[in-house]
């Protein structure tokens, strides 16, 4: 090279732009994990309220309730609405009912697109908190498994 001429080869380019398409074609979908991640966690915040709800029913009238109407939520389950929730419902599996719910996730999720989360308390016998644990209908640790937080792993819900 003559000592005025200055700047980058082609090939040159060709490899920094090779490397930057590898580098966003492994970051762009980590990236809309986390991003579907924080909306799964603003959606488990609003359940929070509502099994405060649930809670306070159980301890007022010594059983959980059997419908949406019963804890002060729409009777049609489509009509509870959020962000990124588009449903709920208190469900009843066994012939009484034992407290559980379930939201069902909107569009903007992903692979969790109108999937339901549900909730299930746990009664302590020696009369401590209510503890809850929850799982995701349909459940398969390929494409949801990592867009829920661990404690919502578990297999579908089959009883109470």
């Amino acid at each position: 090279m003559r000592k005025g001429e200055c700047g980058f080869s082609l090939i040159e380019l060709m490899i920094v732009v090779a490397i930057i398409g590898i580098l966003v074609a492994i970051a762009l979908p980590q990236y809309q994990n986390y991003q579907i991640r924080s909306k799964v966690t603003e959606a488990l915040s609003v359940t929070e309220g509502v099994k405060r709800a649930l809670e306070v029913y159980y301890v007022e009238h010594g059983r959980w309730p059997v419908s949406n109407i019963d804890v002060g939520y729409p009777a049609t389950p489509g009509d509870f609405e959020t962000t990124y929730l588009r449903a709920l419902k208190v469900v009843s599996l066994d012939a009484e009912p034992c407290g559980i719910f379930a939201v069902r996730f909107k569009k903007e999720l992903g692979a969790l697109s109108k999937k339901w989360l549900w909730m299930r308390p746990t009664v302590p016998t020696d009369g401590g908190p209510i503890g809850w644990d929850c799982g995701v209908d349909a459940f398969s640790t390929g494409k949801t498994g990592p867009l829920v937080p661990k404690e919502c792993r578990q297999a579908k819900l089959n009883h109470c």
